[in-house]
């Protein structure tokens, strides 16, 4: 159903055996890792590398370099009436302001349940037209297909969209490039719940709360296809607050740090 974004992950790194410095092997293999670790997210977020491209025309924005404790739930919607309205329910009983990605024939033919997430606080954002991957499209496929839902949600919500998040976050850097250029920032995740596999709701649960960290934006589902995202999103939202985390949009979260982009 998914497939994992196209930008670059950093490789595996293997620490030599140890020489003769007279340092406890265990000691140094420590200090070994903590300075390979160190290097490794220099690399990752730098502005600038060696070949003078940024991160930002490489990689999608992840997640947020911050210090305060805060991230953000977001949602995919592409189809189905149950699942979103359910997760539209909750988020208002639990006074979360999250951020919605919805497609553009989605949004289309629920736009009550469109304006109703606008309303109550939500920042509603492109998850594009067709469910393809960008980097399968030609560049004017990829303009048409944003340049379509984009227009869709402004009808419906009096607000232009300037996230998009790409169906199953396939990117490259044509696309983010095109993206950019109508005036988007491209968005994948930082915690994958995983909610779109169905994995059971302990499951869900579980992954995110393992893997939330300050700055993250967390990928959830509210399609029909995802059967257990409203029953572990109470949970979500009651322990994340419980760990000292504030629940934010994702222009809220960009308020609090510098962005991310990294593969």
């Amino acid at each position: 159903m998914r497939s994992w974004p196209q930008g670059r992950r950093s490789p595996t790194v293997h620490t030599c055996p140890p020489g003769s410095t007279g340092r406890p092997p265990q000691r140094r293999s420590r200090r070994v890792g903590a300075i390979i670790a160190l290097f490794l997210t220099t690399l990752s977020t730098s502005t600038v590398n060696a070949a003078g491209v940024s991160a930002q025309e490489q990689y999608s924005l992840r997640d947020v370099n911050t210090k305060q404790r805060a991230l953000a739930l977001t949602f995919d919607i592409s189809w189905g009436t149950v699942m979103p309205a359910k997760v539209f329910h909750i988020l208002v009983q639990d006074h979360v302001p999250a951020t919605i990605f919805v497609s553009g024939p989605w949004a289309e033919h629920n736009v009550a349940l469109v304006r109703a997430f606008r309303r109550a606080g939500m920042e509603v954002e492109s998850h594009g037209w067709a469910h393809v991957n960008y980097s399968s499209l030609s560049t004017a496929g990829i303009q048409t297909n944003l340049g379509q839902a984009g227009a869709v949600i402004e009808r419906i919500t009096g607000v232009r969209p300037t996230f998009v998040r790409p169906p199953n976050g396939d990117f490259d850097r044509r696309s983010l490039q095109v993206a950019r250029d109508l005036g988007y920032t491209t968005v994948t995740w930082g915690t994958d719940s995983l909610d779109w596999m169905n994995p059971g709701v302990g499951r869900i649960v579980e992954r995110i709360l393992t893997r939330a960290h300050p700055g993250d934006i967390v990928l959830l589902h509210a399609s029909d296809t995802c059967k257990q995202t409203d029953l572990a999103l109470p949970t979500i939202i009651r322990q994340l607050r419980g760990q000292g985390y504030a629940l934010v949009t994702l222009r809220g979260l960009l308020k609090l740090g510098t962005p991310t982009y990294r593969g």
